[in-house]
């Protein structure tokens, strides 16, 4: 119950609604013919091969003629820092503005990604440090593969997500651990933070 729930809310934030309604339709297809190959077995062993073959025919004809899954507006969903959405360009406009820059490489399918973004990013405490230290939030969101963040992942040696990056201004990136602690990104912020000190 629980699984299947879960794996159709994914499926609708890969592809939509629409997407979401022709996986189901096949999936109760793909129900319906194992039925009826059960229920042949049964009673005549003859022709179960050849129904299972155009059965597995059939399925895979529904899969190709799936269509490309859209993204659901407002994919990315609501977050506390307000995240510039990523890019090549998007991340060299960010860097070049001498503000720190934190880049969270994410997914809805991970486990790990959902527990550190709950413990230690979307929280106020983290989005006030960012707000007084000036900090570039900016998340790249893999829930369907993106040949941009595919390729950024390469070149820092991941093999997936999650993945964190912190630039300090005029640095190259500095990965962070995997599993965040709930300081972790305000201690951050605090050790680049461009305010000027108070007046004695």
């Amino acid at each position: 119950g629980l699984t299947a729930a879960a794996l159709g809310w994914l499926a609708w934030r890969i592809g939509g609604g629409e997407w979401l309604a022709l996986v189901l339709v096949l999936g109760a297809a793909a129900i319906g013919g194992l039925a009826l190959i059960g229920l042949f077995q049964r009673r005549a062993r003859g022709g179960t091969l050849s129904l299972f073959a155009a059965l597995l025919a059939a399925l895979a004809l529904g899969l190709a003629l799936l269509p490309e899954p859209e993204t659901p507006a407002g994919e990315a969903g609501a977050s506390l820092l307000d995240p510039v959405a990523f890019s090549d360009a998007a991340l060299a406009e960010a860097r070049g503005s001498g503000r720190p820059v934190f880049v969270w490489f994410t997914a809805d399918w991970c486990v790990t990604c959902k527990v550190n973004e709950r413990v230690a990013i979307e929280r106020e405490t983290t989005r006030a440090a960012f707000e007084q230290a000036g900090v570039v939030a900016m998340r790249a969101d893999w829930t369907r593969r993106d040949e941009e963040i595919s390729r950024m992942l390469t070149r820092q040696g991941a093999a997936g997500v999650p993945l964190y990056l912190w630039y300090a201004p005029g640095e190259e990136a500095e990965q962070l651990p995997q599993v965040l602690t709930p300081d972790l990104l305000v201690q951050r912020a605090q050790a680049t933070d461009r305010s000027p000190p108070p007046r004695p």
